[in-house]
């Protein structure tokens, strides 16, 4: 399983504001991400990211109707859409996976989300989109228990709107 989590942030790492607002990050991040959803098996979100895109609109959904969206959710849900899968743990998101042959996996937030992928060792790489934006206060790229990773700089990429893609390989110790 090859599993890459990308995200987009201010420049001091944060994913959205202390209520969870988005709105600071330009809109190019989501093609960015839909643009290496073409090489990937499936997409992750956390239950709140999810509940963001939804909110966004129709289109936003409607873009990943193609893909496979598995959910991470404390509680035990169905979902609406059909390409969409809850799932509770990281066991029962190995098994959703073999089941379904997903060996391609994307990874896009929250913070929870993002390190229960590390905690469990799982990333093998890490994308984060730089928005030329600062905040102070807010929900970082990673969150939780005490956690170290070394990360190997692969590429810097100079996007659209100054945004700027910085790539990581995690390091296996």
């Amino acid at each position: 399983m090859e599993v890459t989590i990308e995200m987009a942030a201010s420049i001091n790492g944060l994913i959205a504001t202390e209520e969870g607002s988005e709105d600071f990050l330009s809109d190019r991040n989501y093609q960015i991400m839909l643009d290496f959803l073409k090489e990937q098996d499936c997409l992750v979100y956390g239950n709140t990211t999810f509940k963001n895109v939804i909110s966004w609109g129709e289109d936003y959904i409607n873009a990943l109707k193609d893909t496979t969206v598995i959910i991470f959710s404390k509680t035990k849900q169905t979902s609406n859409y059909k390409n969409v899968i809850y799932v509770d743990s990281i066991e029962e998101f190995k098994k959703v996976c073999k089941e379904k042959n997903l060996n391609k996996i994307f990874v896009s937030g929250g913070a929870h989300t993002n390190t229960l992928f590390l905690e469990n060792n799982l990333a093998n790489r890490i994308i984060i989109n730089y928005n030329p934006y600062l905040l102070t206060k807010g929900i970082n790229l990673f969150e939780g228990n005490y956690l170290e990773k070394e990360l190997q700089l692969e590429k810097v990429v100079k996007e659209e709107e100054g945004i700027v893609q910085i790539w990581y390989k995690v390091k296996e110790k």
